[in-house]
């Protein structure tokens, strides 16, 4: 996921696994709730009834939430209700008479959002016409690793079919746990990614971050402490990996990482000093503290907010920042936090509780001392960009709104070219920050448009890693 967006959104479902419960003919009902900061979310729930209970059955196609059996009760008026446990929402459903439509609420966070959903009679889809389907044409390698720190690490590394050893990309994903296709909005972007390296030429190992799909770690809660650093040591680690298979050139390994994946990629190349190449696909150029003010400014300018409230956001956001770098005390932190959150809901038009909201400012205060948000916040990047001695490509789109294109790859080319680096900048005009063509940049357009990744950004991709490794 996109930098500090899922660490930024007030209400997202987050259900790190999926379990498929088969039923005979459940009803089905679909509708959209309104997130803050994404717009509309697709949601099915079907009322099941068996011998094993009553169910809600979650489906939400942008989170790649499919069929997820929560387990429900009828209350005393006929409602059912049921929660997800991994995210804390709670829903409060009940038919109408003639079983055409739910309605009700889901409650998450101190917030509520009205259900009213229509019977269907079948699972809505998304579309999304350049996710690949087997048979392939070329080999796909499971591939397992340790971690020194303990942790297993799994991936997947497709091989093209011909004479090798064949240059090999490694894809690190961006913040937050991601799968090995960087799953969300309904969209595999590193699926669609590897599929056409790989068609062209290029292996390439994606895999699963720690703590997600077949990345396990004996204690989960290790993860709140896992900064930018820890994760550049698992990209080492499957870099490692890709070095060691035989189909592989293990001179001609590099890095694509997307968003705080391009932030890691300089990381890992400066500490292995081996690399053949570095992508930065929407990476930062400078600190957090910089980026993360225009991050807001650009998202609220796209939901439409006024010009002074997002000035007013920004300007708490600011102040916040400036108050952690200078080390004050929990009481000026937790106060600037609780202006930041009122700012922030009048911004975004919302509204809850006051012991509710105090709940809200407690944990957003919490946040503060977050290891990874600490190391964001005041890592400069250029420093590191100027050690690199291997070739380095920076794309960006011009509707990036999480990662602008005018704030980050000025100072990328800066740091490295000052250095005598090989650097090339490449501003892809009307692309998002997942780079689909996009009208606005908005994050709400991301589930809504049917590009996973522009064709003309996979291709200057590929070009690019083939020129640089042809001499391989």
């Amino acid at each position: 996921m996109s930098i500090c967006f899922a660490r930024q959104c007030i209400l997202w479902v987050c259900v790190l696994t999926c379990s498929v419960f088969s039923q005979d003919e459940p009803r089905l009902y679909t509708g959209e709730i309104a997130v803050p900061g994404i717009g509309p979310m697709g949601m099915t729930l079907g009322v099941s009834e068996s011998d094993h209970g009553s169910f809600l059955l979650l489906t939400i196609p942008m989170q790649g939430v499919d069929n997820l059996p929560l387990t429900a009760t009828y209350t005393s008026d006929g409602s059912l209700t049921a929660t997800t446990e991994q995210a804390g929402a709670v829903f409060t459903v009940r038919e109408n008479t003639d079983f055409t439509e739910l309605l009700g609420k889901m409650e998450q966070a101190g917030l509520t959002f009205p259900i009213s959903f229509t019977r269907v009679t079948e699972v809505p889809t998304l579309s999304r016409p350049q996710n690949p389907f087997e048979p392939y044409p070329y080999l796909s390698r499971e591939i397992s690793t340790l971690h020194p720190d303990g942790h297993v690490l799994a991936g997947t590394l497709t091989i093209p079919k011909g004479k090798g050893p064949f240059a090999c990309a490694v894809l690190i994903s961006g913040s937050g746990q991601q799968d090995r296709n960087e799953t969300l909005m309904g969209h595999q972007p590193f699926l669609v990614i590897s599929d056409y390296l790989t068609r062209h030429g290029i292996a390439v190992l994606r895999y699963d971050d720690r703590g997600v799909g077949g990345s396990t770690m004996e204690n989960i809660d290790d993860l709140k402490n896992a900064t930018s650093e820890d994760f550049a040591s698992d990209a080492m680690v499957m870099i490692r990996a890709a070095r060691l298979h035989s189909d592989i050139n293990p001179r001609l390994v590099g890095v694509v990482g997307h968003s705080e994946g391009g932030l890691i990629g300089p990381m890992v190349a400066e500490k292995d000093g081996k690399l053949g190449f570095v992508v930065m696909l929407a990476g930062p150029g400078v600190p957090g503290f910089e980026l993360l003010p225009l991050q807001q400014a650009m998202i609220l300018e796209s939901m439409g907010v006024e010009q002074e409230l997002i000035d007013n956001t920004v300007n708490a956001s600011m102040s916040l920042y400036e108050l952690m770098m200078g080390g004050a005390s929990e009481e000026q932190l937790r106060e600037q936090v609780q202006e930041l959150a009122q700012i922030q809901f009048e911004a975004m038009g919302l509204s809850m509780p006051e012991e509710e909201f105090a709940l809200v400012v407690e944990e957003a205060f919490q946040e503060t001392t977050n290891p990874w948000l600490q190391f964001f916040l005041f890592y400069d990047p250029a420093p590191v960009l100027a050690n690199l001695t291997c070739p380095v490509l920076a794309m960006n789109g011009t509707l990036d709104v999480q990662v602008s294109s005018k704030q980050n790859l000025p100072p990328i080319e800066k740091a490295i070219r000052r250095a005598g680096g090989d650097i090339t900048i490449v501003e892809l005009e009307g692309l998002n920050h997942l780079f689909q063509p996009a009208t606005t940049g908005a994050v709400s357009e991301y589930i809504t448009i049917e590009t996973t990744f522009d064709p003309a950004a996979l291709e200057i991709l590929s070009d690019w890693i083939l020129e640089k490794t042809e001499d391989g």
